[in-house]
């Protein structure tokens, strides 16, 4: 049994189910409260996955216990996989699990945090690291940096080049030509490259006690990205002990928000995604919003498209599963006070979207015309006070937390088991 931990994943926590239940892995989706509870202690899994996500918010849902119930299933023997937001709470950091004795680089502009898409990684030769893959294309969504420190660390895959499609915020970087960049930093100051350098580690994996960690800041569970997705069949493998199935081509199916005929069809879900798609075209007719993968948003820079993106992908899992007679019922004593959420969502959104229209407008000729405070207390209103501002509001926060947190609980009661391990 592999064990996903389910809060405060959200979008990333919905591309680790597919992938692994496209698989045919067993898969228990588990809460922080349960790991909390002992469930480590009296049903040990093979692998712990902790998919991305704000570590930060993943840290205080498991509280100090959840915290040290981890560290000592890990120190006994266990594995721990963690993604992105995941491997940051896998290092030692404040709140941190300090299963990894490296830590976080801070950021020194924050512009560099915004890097996504496709880079090459470099290969090293360890255990984690599948035959045949020399300069294999992985995707990043806005990363971190290790730094390293004093410790037995091993460096799985470095940093190579940027890909196709890589991205500084909402810039392509292939189509500024060098010399723009360079004219940028010289006469703005701004320089438009990510936080981390050719050859910086991207992956990395170590012993903590008896156990074992694979940290990853690359996020080899993306859809229909078949190197990484290798790679991710090959690094489960080896901490498992367990073949993967189909692992010779193990490519993560490819997804489309919207794209599956749904086969939970309550009213006030179907309702739901109308909603949110309708908000979406919005935001595409206004050039604030475009997708960029069939199951990811783009948006113009400062704009909250992660959050939609989340909602969007959370409300397409819900569709998409068969509901439980328990995953029912809940969602039947909470059908009534998420419709009007829903309702309040989608028309505070598309008022957002239209000032921020009207801004992007006026800003040249009156920049205070809108002011920055007002459209600050909407996105507040409706998705809560950003990461890092102390505002900790359990699923992201505003009318967007009240929707996801129902969200998360309607998939975690339905998908929360899965079929055995095929060997």
């Amino acid at each position: 049994m592999l064990y996903v931990l389910w809060d405060e994943a959200h979008l990333w926590g919905v591309l680790m189910l597919r992938a692994l239940s496209a698989w045919g892995l067993p898969v228990r989706l588990t809460r922080a409260h349960e790991l909390a509870g002992g469930l480590l202690d009296a049903a040990p899994p093979r692998v712990l996955a902790v998919p991305g996500g704000f570590a930060s918010r993943k840290a205080a849902c498991l509280g100090q216990a959840g915290l040290e119930a981890v560290r000592r299933y890990v120190a006994g023997g266990g594995s721990y996989l963690g993604i992105c937001g995941g491997a940051g709470l896998g290092l030692t950091v404040p709140g941190g699990l300090a299963l990894c004795p490296w830590t976080r680089e801070p950021f020194a502009h924050r512009l560099q945090h915004f890097a996504s898409g496709n880079v090459e990684l470099v290969p090293r030769r360890t255990p984690y690291t599948p035959g045949g893959l020399e300069r294999p294309l992985a995707p990043v969504w806005w990363p971190a940096k290790f730094r390293p420190m004093e410790g037995a660390v091993e460096v799985v895959a470095a940093y190579g080049r940027p890909g196709p499609g890589f991205m500084m915020a909402d810039i392509p970087l292939s189509l500024v030509p060098g010399q723009a960049l360079e004219d940028w930093e010289a006469l703005y100051g701004v320089r438009l490259a990510p936080a981390f350098a050719e050859g910086d580690p991207c992956i990395v994996a170590g012993n903590f006690g008896q156990g074992r960690y694979v940290l990853s800041h690359a996020h080899l569970e993306t859809p229909d990205s078949p190197e990484a997705n290798a790679w991710l069949a090959h690094i489960l493998a080896e901490l498992s002990g367990a073949p993967v199935p189909r692992s010779s081509a193990p490519a993560c199916p490819s997804w489309r928000i919207g794209g599956e005929e749904p086969r939970w069809t309550d009213p006030a879900l179907v309702r739901a995604m109308a909603l949110m798609l309708g908000a979406v075209t919005l935001g595409e007719a206004h050039g604030l919003l475009s997708w960029r993968e069939p199951w990811l948003l783009g948006w113009r820079q400062g704009l909250p498209g992660a959050q939609l993106s989340g909602i969007l992908a959370m409300l397409d899992q819900a569709l998409a599963l068969e509901p439980s007679q328990e995953s029912l019922r809940f969602f039947e004593r909470r059908r009534e006070q998420f419709s009007r959420t829903m309702e309040l969502l989608a028309t505070g959104l598309s008022g957002y979207l239209l000032a921020e229209r009207l801004a992007l407008t006026l800003m040249r000729v009156d920049p205070e015309a809108v002011p920055e405070r007002g459209l600050r207390e909407a996105r507040t209103n409706l998705f809560g006070p950003p990461p890092g501002t102390g505002g900790f509001s359990g699923a992201g926060g505003g009318l967007c937390g009240m929707v996801l947190g129902v969200l998360e609980e309607c998939i975690h009661l339905t998908a929360k088991e899965a079929t055995p391990w095929a060997c």
